[in-house]
């Protein structure tokens, strides 16, 4: 299919898929599928192929919308997986959302698509903020901020003085009011907010002022000082006037008000903030402090901040709709969710991020920056409705609507000094440390982090930048992680960046070596978040443990214990500062047992010592001596010397059929094992004689045992004459025992064969027993009296002949290396 000809019927043919495969999905619901898995093993299968099919899929989708990117696709092993890497895969999908908003504004005409020789030119590409979010910021745009009548000194730290020339609508003067710097500048309106009684207006329920069409008219534009005077005439007739800002921080060390929205019922203007000019806009402050006019804005807590900081201007009789959102207990408190549920429109708040220094401006950013004032007077309106509908006599939502819209309007400015040693503040160094919430940094890598922090502070400020277009927090924690000390590690750790970073790779080396010795005798992670949580008096956020999986292995039992103790001490437990890993676990012999009590202590084991190994051994075993030298014949045979006259002659079988000499030289040379006294073995009666026999033999002396023994092959003997004898009596033994088996097995076969059969069929029968008092009878004997004497079976008898039971302290549990055979 051609989805440039046709892609609306590609469109159509996605969109039905996906409710065909929903609603196959939302069928079945998610408990009930343990109880389908143990009904059918067939389904359970299924089941897991399709895991395993878009866990692939999904692995397969990561990695090619991460390619030519500096993102890490997310491994997805498993369904766990999903939930551990959800931070990952989230960060994959703005990305892509940022690259299809990026390419609809280029088509839309909203940004311009760069061309080929731009592209060469110094540009940061994409610009991200501390979520990941594009805005879109242009090289090309001139700094508006070098014309501003009152230049930018971002070196200043200095007690902020409110830019304030005149104080309309004042209770108290504005030299009274304002401060020093002695004894510290001060909210210049903040009696006249403390005071302030809101309209009775505020407390009543009126039908809400429905707004007029959009399309009907057309916003009035100011960028000149007389169309600010203009304005603020029509401006003074109103009761309500509604307002928002438009910021960008991307391309200003503190931020820029770029663009100043203003409706009432029947008007909006949109005003050029970046005019040099700027600051003579303080005469809003005639409208914006009179307490006669409510101010609607949503979600002012910035937006007082800038106004003071670049206007100078005030706000008396603040009406916040965030506030009121919270207070109605709204599922979503955003401007967004309040256009759809009270004016029904779709607000496109991605251009919210947009470049607002841009001029012109496009008609796409006029119409959203329009949109944000033009139905809020309307929004206003349902939530004071739904405040005085939802207060009784205990609870006033009203009350506390207002109250807090007096706390935002009390806010006050002020400059943000920055601190290397405990880095806090908004603009310090602890926010971003404590936003990694896994992985603790070694020595040498948080001083690069923090070398590199203020230096890129100190740049922004010099070059009057963001800090993120300076350096974005991803490359600051890429460069600390990895640390390179030369140009060609910096491009393999931080490929892709933005050409500002890339043409002062030089510079930031440096910056890396000096962070890199500082931090090596420096404070580790936990001791510099435990000096800055004292500095500060703050409690500050630790990092988790990283949750790792366990190894997969086939060991079991003592053998996976000894496992994962050897793992431990492998040099992966060590970073590279050799310092151990606390993660990984290290056994340690204990010195005291729950059970035994104190455990002696294990000393060193000192070196074997082969000689008195052996000379303990051979005191114990008759171990043979080898040496390199065999002595002599003659000397063996002096050691040992015959005793062919002493050997009796044995029954020829299965194990004396060897020759003597061939059967003796196995024997000496032959394995054998002893018997402990003590440990006796129970016998069968009729082979307690063989086993004693069996058993003198064995019992050899230490004397002898511990006297080398040697054959010599011309002359083949024992090594005891005792032994010979022993063996002989236990051969005679052997040999009358067989033959008093057969002869017994003879008689038992004769009187077998000299038996009579017996006769079954001639039998008397045992379960009608007649009352023959011998036990027989035949048919019809019968009579009281025959039945008391005859001898009638009963089947069940032996039933009943059983004994108590097994013993208990036999069978009463089953016993390690023991066994029982029962025979019928």
């Amino acid at each position: 299919m051609d989805l440039t000809a046709d892609f609306k019927a590609f469109q159509d043919l996605v969109q039905s898929s996906l409710i065909n495969v929903t609603r196959s999905a939302t069928q079945v619901s998610s408990q009930d599928l343990s109880f389908h898995r143990s009904s059918s093993e067939k389904l359970s299968r299924s089941l897991d192929r399709q895991n395993a099919h878009l866990l692939r899929l999904t692995s397969k989708l990561l990695k090619a919308a991460t390619r030519d990117t500096q993102l890490k696709p997310p491994a997805l092993q498993g369904q766990d997986d999903v939930e551990d890497n959800w931070r990952g895969i989230v960060d994959v999908v703005d990305g892509l959302l940022e690259k299809a908003d990026s390419a609809l504004d280029e088509f839309s005409g909203v940004i311009k698509p760069q061309s080929p020789t731009r592209q060469d030119t110094e540009s940061p590409g994409p610009a991200k903020n501390a979520f990941g979010v594009q805005r879109w910021a242009k090289d090309n745009i001139p700094k508006p901020q070098t014309t501003f009548e009152r230049q930018v000194n971002n070196s200043d730290d200095t007690p902020f003085k409110p830019l304030l020339q005149t104080k309309p609508h004042a209770t108290i003067p504005l030299e009274e009011s304002v401060g020093n710097a002695e004894t510290g500048y001060k909210h210049p309106y903040a009696r006249e907010i403390e005071d302030y009684q809101y309209p009775p207006s505020v407390y009543q329920f009126n039908e809400p002022t429905p707004f007029s069409p959009i399309d009907e008219s057309k916003p009035i534009y100011v960028d000149t000082e007389e169309g600010v005077k203009d304005m603020l005439q029509d401006l003074r007739k109103a009761k309500e006037i509604a307002i928002d800002l438009e910021h960008n921080d991307q391309r200003s060390y503190v931020g820029l008000v770029c663009l100043m929205q203003i409706s009432t019922r029947d008007k909006d203007w949109i005003i050029d903030t970046l005019k040099p000019w700027r600051e003579k806009l303080q005469m809003l402050n005639e409208v914006f402090t009179d307490p006669s006019i409510l101010k609607v804005l949503h979600g002012s807590n910035m937006d007082i901040i800038w106004l003071q900081r670049d206007l100078g201007l005030y706000i008396v009789g603040l009406f916040d709709t965030f506030h009121a959102a919270c207070a109605l207990q709204f599922p979503g408190k955003g401007l967004k969710h309040l256009l759809l549920q009270f004016a029904n429109v779709h607000a496109q708040k991605q251009f919210q991020l947009a470049d607002w220094r841009t001029r012109p401006l496009p008609q796409e950013l006029l119409d959203y920056a329009r949109s944000d004032t033009h139905y809020l007077l309307t929004i206003y309106d349902h939530l004071r409705n739904m405040l005085v509908q939802g207060s009784s006599a205990n609870v006033n939502l009203t009350n506390y609507v207002l109250t807090q819209s007096k706390k935002e309007a009390l806010q006050v400015y002020t400059r943000q000094p920055y601190d290397f040693e405990t880095g806090g503040g908004p603009l310090g160094w602890l926010n971003l440390l404590t936003m990694r919430s896994t992985n603790t940094l070694s020595k040498e890598q948080l001083g690069v982090f923090r070398a590199l922090h203020a230096w890129r502070d100190a740049k922004a400020r010099e070059l009057d930048e963001g800090v993120q277009y300076i350096l974005p927090n991803r490359t600051l924690w890429l460069v600390a992680e990895n640390m390179p000390t030369s140009a060609l590690n910096f491009h393999h750790a931080c490929r892709g960046e933005a050409k500002f970073v890339h043409n002062r790779i030089p510079e930031i080396v440096e910056v890396v070596k000096r962070g890199k010795c500082e931090g090596k005798d420096g404070k580790s992670h936990v001791e510099l978040l435990d000096y800055c949580e004292k500095a500060l008096g703050i409690p500050v956020r630790r990092p988790r443990k990283e949750k790792r999986d366990p190894p997969q292995t086939s060991y079991s039992g003592l053998g996976e214990t000894l496992k994962q103790l050897a793992a431990s001490r492998q040099t992966d437990s060590l970073n590279y500062d050799g310092v151990a890993d606390i993660d990984n676990p290290v056994a340690v012999r204990s010195s005291a047992s729950t059970f035994w009590g104190d455990i002696a202590p294990q000393h060193t084991q000192l070196p074997a010592d082969i000689a008195a190994a052996t000379e303990a051994l051979s005191s114990i075993l008759p171990l043979r001596h080898f040496t390199a030298q065999q002595e002599p014949v003659q000397d063996q045979a002096q050691i040992i010397p015959a005793t062919h006259s002493t050997r009796v002659e044995e029954p020829v079988n299965s194990r004396t059929s060897l020759g003597a000499e061939d059967h003796l030289r196995s024997k000496a040379s032959e394995i054998f094992t002893l018997h402990p006294s003590s440990q006796g073995k129970k016998r069968k009666a009729d082979e307690s004689d063989d086993e004693e026999g069996e058993a003198a033999p064995l019992a050899i002396s230490s004397s002898a045992a511990s006297t080398p023994i040697a054959l010599s092959p011309q002359q083949p003997s024992s090594a005891l004459p005792e032994y010979e004898a022993a063996r002989a009596a236990k051969k005679s033994r052997k040999a009358e025992k067989k033959a008093r088996k057969a002869a017994e097995k003879a008689a038992a076969d004769a009187v077998a064969q000299n038996a009579a059969p017996f006769d079954y069929a001639n039998a008397p029968s045992l379960l009608t027993a007649t009352g023959d008092a011998n036990g027989g009878g035949g048919p019809g004997a019968g009579g009281k009296g025959g039945q008391d004497t005859a001898r009638r079976m009963n089947p069940f008898a032996k039933a009943l002949d059983t004994t108590t039971g097994a013993r208990r302290n036999k069978m009463g549990k089953e016993l390690a290396g023991k066994s029982m055979t029962f025979k019928s």
